[in-house]
């Protein structure tokens, strides 16, 4: 009589089942987190901030002056992007629209940082003292 073979042990199921448990805890804590959405963009240029716009739902075009020229920011609809660049490789370009709270957008031979900040949505109930 010949015996069936056995892919798993035991103690192995044990182990998988406390790996997928430590795993959905993982996926139900990610999914718990709160996104924030931002409201106001700065850009810095050189290390210094040089405009604070806030977010807009109508289209609007910016010129951003930096070292290689200048490039153009686009507003659309609560998000942001950089339409054209005169740095060799265009990465800022490539980098899209942005729209959350701490995303950027770099442009290093410009020297030029878009970043998209947020204020919480959430009131203090109270503080303690």
């Amino acid at each position: 009589m010949k015996r069936k073979p056995c892919y798993f042990k035991k103690f192995d199921l044990i182990i998988y089942s406390f790996i997928a448990f430590i795993f959905f805890i993982g996926i139900n804590y990610a999914l718990s987190l709160k996104v924030e959405k931002g409201n106001k963009v700065e850009i810095y240029v050189n290390n210094q901030l040089k405009y604070v716009y806030p977010l807009q739902k109508d289209k609007k075009d910016y010129f951003v002056d930096t070292d290689l020229g200048g490039v153009n920011v686009e507003f659309i609809d609560m998000k942001v992007r950089v339409t054209s660049s005169n740095s060799p490789l265009k990465i800022c370009v490539k980098q899209g629209l942005i729209s959350k709270s701490g995303q950027t957008i770099i442009g290093i031979p410009d020297k030029l940082l878009i970043k998209i900040t947020g204020e919480s949505e959430e009131e203090l109930d109270g503080i303690a003292r």
